[in-house]
């Protein structure tokens, strides 16, 4: 089901196609206001992951098949690179039609919380221009494994080059996040939670701080206490520099990673962090302040948060926000 999203409200539309492989995530393409879900258009695509569209007119899609090969349809397949991808890995698109992926399952880490229990073995950097080729493979060396199903690829540093934050995982030290250059070098990294099978679900990189300083938020083992982490990258370390317990970015077993948003929600021209408190049933805000983090306020949801978040934003700053229920029910917030 598809909705047009306004100041006045919102209304149903339709959208085509109706229906996705169950298990895949919805990608959502608007061409002339049109709205439509894009598909692989291969019979041996993964249905745990969704396409990614290169170019649109004309189309030029990346899928990933079931036998973990990167596969380019031009009007017909173009390409095909072997790169053994996560099954249900997020293929990610820079500005230079670059992709970015996690790869080589592995089964060495069986923590199991996200659907199932094969997480990555290495993130993999592909061009598309002029040739598609792999032009770099970071190597997760064992016991450690990728707990996720995408990496975040942003500039942190602000060299003007990108970054690849990951989170690591291991029986031992359980997981820690993990900062990467793209020719694999290791930048920075923060405390491991000390204790296997303890998972940090990362939510956004974005002007968290008090004075808009660029910080990454994550989420600290969302299945049990559930703190929210602000972090800032100190020369070769993340530091923790403000925490709120009481919150939950993930339902244990699945592959819904999208339970939280980035924004300034309240327009007092900060950004802050939106995601479930524990028992699913509000939504709060979360702002990194010269006092720390800090609730800024909630909204209750009228029963169990099931979906991801999702947002619209309008002319002028303001933001819609969408959640799904665990009752069927799609609540809106329309400023």
């Amino acid at each position: 089901m598809a909705f047009h999203v306004s100041g006045d409200g919102y209304r149903q539309v339709d959208i085509s196609p109706e229906q996705v492989p169950p298990g895949m995530p919805p990608l959502l393409q608007v061409k002339e206001d049109v709205p439509s879900l894009v598909l692989a258009p291969g019979a041996d695509a993964s249905p745990l992951t969704h396409p990614v569209v290169l170019r649109e007119d004309p189309e030029r899609i990346v899928y990933l098949a079931n036998n973990g090969d990167l596969v380019i349809w031009d009007g017909d397949e173009s390409a095909r690179l072997t790169v053994n991808a996560l099954p249900d890995a997020r293929i990610l698109v820079d500005e230079r039609q670059r992709l970015l992926l996690l790869t080589d399952p592995t089964g060495r880490y069986d923590h199991g919380v996200l659907g199932d229990d094969i997480e990555a073995g290495s993130i993999t950097l592909v061009e598309t221009q002029p040739v598609p080729k792999v032009v770099q493979k970071i190597i997760i060396d064992p016991p450690s494994v990728i707990e996720g199903i995408a990496p975040m690829w942003v500039d942190f540093t602000g060299d003007g080059m990108r970054e690849i934050i990951v989170t690591r995982s291991d029986v031992n030290q359980g997981a820690q996040t993990v900062v990467f250059n793209e020719d694999g070098g290791e930048v920075a990294a923060g405390p491991s939670i000390g204790l296997g099978y303890r998972w940090r679900n990362q939510l956004a990189v974005a002007p968290f701080g008090p004075h808009g300083e660029l910080e990454f938020v994550d989420v600290l083992t969302p299945h049990i206490s559930g703190v929210v982490e602000f972090y800032r990258l100190l020369g070769n370390r993340l530091e923790i520099l403000a925490q709120q317990p009481g919150f939950t970015s993930h339902v244990i077993g699945t592959r819904n990673l999208d339970m939280a948003l980035a924004g300034d929600f309240d327009g007092d021209g900060q950004v802050e962090v939106l995601l479930p408190s524990q028992d699913r049933l509000e939504l709060g805000v979360i702002s990194h302040t010269l006092d720390g983090a800090q609730v800024a306020w909630s909204l209750p949801v009228g029963g169990i948060v099931s979906t991801n978040l999702t947002a619209v934003s309008f002319p002028g700053g303001s933001i819609a926000v969408g959640v799904g229920r665990e009752d069927g029910v799609l609540r809106v917030w329309v400023p």
